[in-house]
């Protein structure tokens, strides 16, 4: 029987050797097991990083449609565009080149009245039968005549009258008042003396700013009663030349009767 057993000798070593590389196998999937990492079963999925953020900026304020500078967004709604050039002011008044003409007013049934010397370009106002007013042609000077003083008074009583209306002018400021005598220069009263009474002083006008005034009373001779009135008004600067047009018709002054 040496055949048989070596049969079953072969058999049972066969056997034995696959159970053997069984048994490592297993081995080796429990140890593979064994090393691999475990991992938290309830944990989200891996979804990759976050995407990034915008970067933020400090905030600005909103830029306006037109955001050029304006240079004349100060500029008063009346004001002169700066492409126009500049009004030129006015230098003082002067007598300069000044001429004078003749010029007379009164009652128009006789014709006869005042009569006096007048800057030739000033415009002739007609205020009443013997007053009147005359204008340059700038409008910046203004002189005025009267040639009947309301009813008969002495010059003194007049100016104190003239004072207390002024007083209540905006800003009225009495600059002088003079005393003083002239003689007559036109023929009809030759021989004749002025005797006069000058307040010169200043007020404001709304629209013209600072107002300069030399107004004069005159009587003639030793009458007791003011003859007649004169008003050179303008700015202060231009007060040497309006004292000049106040004398001239001062002295060239006439009346008829």
């Amino acid at each position: 029987m040496p055949r048989s057993i070596s049969l079953l000798t072969g058999r049972s070593q066969l056997r034995l050797a696959l159970a053997a590389v069984a048994g490592l196998l297993t081995v080796g999937a429990v140890a593979g097991l064994l090393l691999v990492p475990r991992t938290n079963s309830t944990a989200a999925p891996e979804t990759g990083p976050p995407p990034a953020q915008p970067s933020r900026t400090p905030s600005q304020p909103p830029r306006p449609a037109d955001s050029t500078p304006r240079a004349d967004s100060t500029r008063p709604a009346d004001s002169t565009p700066s492409a126009q050039p500049a009004r030129r002011a006015e230098p003082p008044l002067t007598t300069t080149g000044l001429s004078y003409a003749v010029r007379s007013w009164g009652d128009p049934k006789t014709e006869l009245g005042v009569i006096v010397p007048i800057p030739s370009t000033w415009t002739t106002t007609r205020l009443s039968t013997f007053e009147s007013r005359f204008t340059s042609p700038n409008g910046l000077w203004t002189l005025r005549v009267n040639g009947v003083i309301g009813t008969p008074q002495p010059r003194a009583a007049v100016v104190t009258k003239k004072l207390g209306e002024l007083r209540a002018a905006p800003d009225f400021r009495l600059l002088s008042r003079t005393e003083g005598s002239v003689k007559a220069a036109n023929p009809v009263f030759a021989g004749s003396t002025f005797h006069q009474t000058t307040l010169t002083y200043t007020h404001t006008d709304p629209a013209r700013g600072t107002r300069l005034v030399v107004n004069r009373f005159v009587t003639i001779d030793d009458a007791t009663s003011t003859a007649f009135e004169v008003a050179a008004a303008g700015r202060p600067q231009d007060l040497p030349a309006l004292q000049a047009i106040t004398d001239k018709v001062t002295t060239g002054y006439a009346r008829v009767p």
